[in-house]
């Protein structure tokens, strides 16, 4: 150690320690004012993220829970929607079979009432014709050949008849 630096040394201490003793009251007062205030905000700052992270879980479950309503709620309508589509679906068929019946009556009442008019023209076609026949027996007098031409002669015109 350099003797000739030592008054220096002793001067910077004493002048070291002289200020640590001026200054000791404000620094020692301020200081741990400073620290307590500071983790104060600290504190109060976690506090706050904590009460934040607890309303954020709690929007994030209502809104969670608003979410499952609606997806229920569209669940359901979307069911209702399905049932009324197959009711009108039930319904349009049940309609529709309904008025294939009604259609396939009337078809085949107006299939028998054709028949029975063509029974009733071939009968009455029948009938003159045997009428026809019997007027000319009764006029002429027939032997086989002629028989056979007369026969002839009507079976050509029931073909015109019909």
């Amino acid at each position: 150690m350099d003797l000739a630096n030592l008054p220096v040394i002793v001067a910077s201490l004493v002048g070291f320690l002289i200020l640590m003793a001026v200054l000791k009251k404000p620094l020692w007062t301020a200081v741990p004012q400073v620290i307590d205030s500071r983790r104060k905000s600290i504190e109060d700052a976690f506090d706050e993220i904590d009460r934040a992270r607890t309303e954020l879980a709690k929007q994030q479950a209502e809104y969670e829970k608003r979410m499952a309503d609606i997806n229920a709620e569209a669940q359901a309508k979307m069911q209702e929607a399905l049932d009324k589509g197959q009711a009108a679906a039930a319904e349009i068929k049940a309609h529709a079979e309904e008025a294939r019946e009604k259609l396939l009556a009337r078809t085949q009442e107006d299939i028998q009432r054709e028949k029975e008019k063509a029974l009733a023209e071939l009968n009455n076609a029948a009938i003159d014709l045997s009428f026809r026949i019997a007027q000319r027996v009764m006029k002429e007098d027939l032997d086989k050949d002629r028989h056979d031409r007369l026969v002839s002669s009507f079976i050509s015109d029931m073909r015109e008849l019909n």
